[in-house]
């Protein structure tokens, strides 16, 4: 092989991962399957895309080998090919927010509603749970808290918090967490919260944030 052949064929193999992770909604379909596996419908339902268009997408990243699939009855179920996608998606974020600080600022705006959704520190948490002190709810799906979550945490899905909210103790601080910086799902589970009284948080980091961490179950 020619060194000219050579760098084509090396370089051609890197771009071929960038073009798979240059559409935004394919970036979004990475980021819920690094939550859970999913099927294609239930990716068509998550980013607000037909199943046709989720179908090209996914055809996409199974070329660059960033997912893969498996079939169980009547169901095919996408996830990521394996963990270094997740550390390729955290990476390519953290490159972002360093170029782009008008991202930090929209999703203050967005996520922390400009500071009136109160936020608490990592450490603060697993110190209060520890002590006694607070409750840890994930309000992700349920099947992505059965894939992964946070040690001690309790599965209250949103959509279902309301229902379920008479269970929590109102002498205890509850503290909320979804899928990340860039999820809402906690944001709205603190202002439910909030609306019955309770003293209601929310953490930045999910579980892909602290995946290394001893506190992922």
């Amino acid at each position: 092989m020619e060194p000219r052949d050579f760098k084509d064929f090396v370089f051609g193999h890197f771009a071929k991962i960038s073009k798979a992770l240059s559409s935004p909604r394919r970036f979004e379909i990475l980021d819920y399957l690094s939550h859970a596996p999913k099927t294609v419908e239930k990716l068509a339902k998550e980013t607000n895309m037909s199943v046709a268009n989720t179908s090209q997408h996914l055809q996409s990243l199974l070329e660059a080998k960033l997912v893969k699939f498996t079939k169980e009855k009547n169901f095919v179920y996408y996830s990521l090919a394996d963990d270094q996608v997740v550390e390729a998606l955290r990476a390519i974020r953290n490159l972002a927010e360093t170029r782009s600080p008008d991202i930090e600022y929209q999703r203050k705006e967005y996520i922390e509603r400009n500071d009136q959704v109160k936020v608490v520190e990592l450490e603060s948490m697993l110190q209060e749970l520890q002590d006694g002190e607070a409750i840890l709810i994930d309000v992700r799906p349920e099947e992505e808290y059965d894939t992964q979550h946070i040690l001690g945490a309790v599965s209250i899905p949103l959509h279902e918090l309301e229902n379920r909210i008479s269970s929590l103790p109102q002498d205890k601080k509850i503290i909320a967490y979804c899928r990340g910086p860039y999820c809402l799902f906690a944001t709205q589970a603190v202002e439910v919260l909030n609306s019955y009284g309770y003293e209601a948080y929310r953490i930045e980091e999910g579980v892909n944030e602290m995946k290394n961490s001893d506190y992922i179950q």
